[in-house]
């Protein structure tokens, strides 16, 4: 088996074992989770090639090289840390999302004006991103205030340095 099989391999079953996990208990913290069950596959995958070396096929020669173990590596982190930073993306609803939602499902008669203003409201939009962010511990209110915690200043800082190599504008 090659290194791209058996880390797209993996990849696959790390994946499918996030899926059965939601299916059966969401959690709470659920990025933190992804990332326990894709380390945890990281290091079980690895493992298997380093303790049972027969037991996974690479290729017509015996054995597998460090260079090979370390492909892997590159391979699986690459994977697995491109859907667990997209994974926010992905069971939020973004506003543009929340619109398209509500134009299609509105069929050929189209969204009105109206109906568009009832849809984009704080509880649907804002409320669950700072529900979102007290349970990552990125904020935390105080005296009817938010304020951010160390988590939440970090990404902050990162968000407007990034923003401010692209020469992103305020809006969104």
């Amino acid at each position: 088996m090659s290194v791209l099989a058996y880390g797209i391999l993996l990849f696959i079953v790390a994946f499918l074992i996030h899926l059965v996990i939601w299916r059966l208990h969401l959690p709470k913290k659920r990025t933190n989770a992804l990332f326990l069950i894709f380390s945890f596959f990281l290091v079980l995958g690895i493992s298997v090639i380093i303790l049972r070396p027969g037991l996974i096929k690479w290729s017509l020669y015996p054995g597998i090289s460090f260079f090979e173990i370390f492909q892997l590596f590159l391979l699986y982190t690459v994977l697995s840390v491109s859907y667990v930073l997209s994974y926010p993306a992905i069971e939020a609803d973004s506003p543009t999302l929340i619109i398209i939602r509500a134009v299609f499902e509105t069929g050929v008669a189209g969204l009105n004006k109206t109906g568009l203003k009832q849809i984009a409201n704080n509880d649907l939009l804002i409320l669950p991103r700072i529900k979102d962010m007290l349970t990552d511990n990125m904020v935390y209110l105080k005296d009817g205030k938010y304020r951010l915690k160390p988590k939440g200043m970090i990404m902050a800082k990162l968000f407007l340095f990034y923003r401010n190599i692209i020469k992103g504008g305020k809006g969104g």
